[in-house]
């Protein structure tokens, strides 16, 4: 793109709004042009315009600022991703995405349709939005079902008594902590109070602030 290209476009962009978007800066000059940064294509910005046409603008004809903006916002993106409430059932899936995502694992034995004790943690704590947002940004989560009333797939009850005997699991539930790298931290199950008191007793058991 150049520099009259670029200026036509920051024309245009001013007569349609000039205080919608952001203002974006061509590195070396005060050319500027409005929008709204979208993505990132081939090294490329796009940005829409106030009037709802998009513009791919190269990086490296952006300021240092604008393209550190760019930076922060491919980050931002990045760790949402990673963040999602998701009960994984694999263990190997999990080691992985713990060591990727730098996470501990919460391991929870459960029998989901006929123990008590697990429906109650369920619905006092782990499904309050208290500890979901707590656990996106802090945990890989793993249930290991024994149920009655439903099957398992044949793997996924061979690794999960396979890993109940692992780690000595006697009742349900029961839930084992694992450090981002696989090892055991701690072990805990029910407790009374709430998702409150439920996640200070985990970030205190993980060492977390």
């Amino acid at each position: 793109m150049n520099k009259y290209h670029l200026l036509s476009i920051v024309a245009l962009a001013i007569l349609a709004n000039p205080a919608a978007g952001r203002t974006w800066t061509e590195a070396g000059s005060n050319r500027t042009i409005q929008g709204d940064y979208v993505r990132t294509e081939e090294g490329k910005a796009v940005i829409v315009r106030p009037n709802g046409t998009s513009v791919k603008v190269p990086l490296a004809h952006l300021s240092d600022e604008d393209q550190k903006f760019i930076a922060d916002q491919a980050a931002a993106k990045a760790a949402e991703a990673n963040n999602v409430y998701k009960w994984e059932t694999n263990i190997d899936v999990a080691k992985k995405r713990a060591k990727e995502e730098k996470k501990p694992m919460l391991l929870d034995f459960t029998g989901s349709d006929w123990c008590g004790w697990c429906m109650k943690l369920k619905k006092e704590v782990f499904d309050t939005p208290e500890f979901q947002q707590y656990a996106k940004a802090n945990l890989v989560l793993v249930e290991l079902d024994f149920p009655h009333s439903k099957q398992l797939p044949k793997k996924e009850a061979e690794q999960n008594e396979r890993l109940s005997q692992e780690y000595g699991v006697n009742g349900f539930p029961t839930i084992i902590l694992l450090n981002s790298e696989g090892t055991k931290v701690a072990a805990t199950g029910y407790q009374a109070g709430g998702p409150e008191k439920y996640v200070e007793q985990l970030k205190s058991m993980l060492k977390q602030p």
